[in-house]
């Protein structure tokens, strides 16, 4: 399958070309061998290029990934290459916005709301601040959009795979 993923301002073409373990993973121009074995829930364990990495990844909504590596927080947005294509054709040049689930990708404590109900946010813009394995780690919206709703307050313990914020 391939896909198109946005990652630190990058956009890259991500193809999987074997399914199970180990799988042919090609990014971009350079393909690497990922063993990989599921421990639980979003939780994994690889191996790429004879280094081990536990990996934990969490859905924040439809094309969002939240993915902790090593202590860091990544977000990458990602489409299969299809509907991409479909999406970009029906949108026009519209943008990503649209509905969003700001969840927490492990447990932890809400330190700062960057944003208030009803304000409009864009693309990559802070949006809440959680600590976890004490780090903080700014969770940011994947596209435009106006906060819907925000169901924690500061202060607030929070579990892997809450709900944080929604963005419409």
């Amino acid at each position: 399958m391939s896909y198109t993923a946005d990652f630190q301002g990058r956009t890259h073409r991500v193809a999987v070309n074997t399914m199970g373990s180990p799988a042919a993973v090609r990014v971009d121009e350079t393909t690497h061998e990922v063993d990989f074995t599921p421990i639980v829930g979003g939780l994994f364990s690889l191996l790429v290029g004879g280094r081990s990495f536990e990996v934990d990844v969490v859905e924040e909504g439809e094309g969002v990934l939240a993915i902790w590596v090593e202590g860091e927080l990544h977000q990458i947005e990602f489409e299969e290459e299809g509907r991409l294509r479909r999406k970009a054709a029906r949108a026009g040049d519209k943008g990503r916005g649209g509905p969003q689930t700001i969840v927490a990708p492990m447990p932890g404590k809400v330190v700062k709301l960057l944003v208030a109900s009803g304000q409009e946010v864009t693309s990559g813009q802070g949006i809440i601040v959680i600590e976890a394995m004490k780090m903080e780690n700014e969770l940011k919206a994947a596209g435009p959009g106006v906060v819907k709703e925000i169901k924690v307050q500061e202060g607030a313990g929070v579990g892997g795979g809450e709900i944080l914020v929604v963005i419409e």
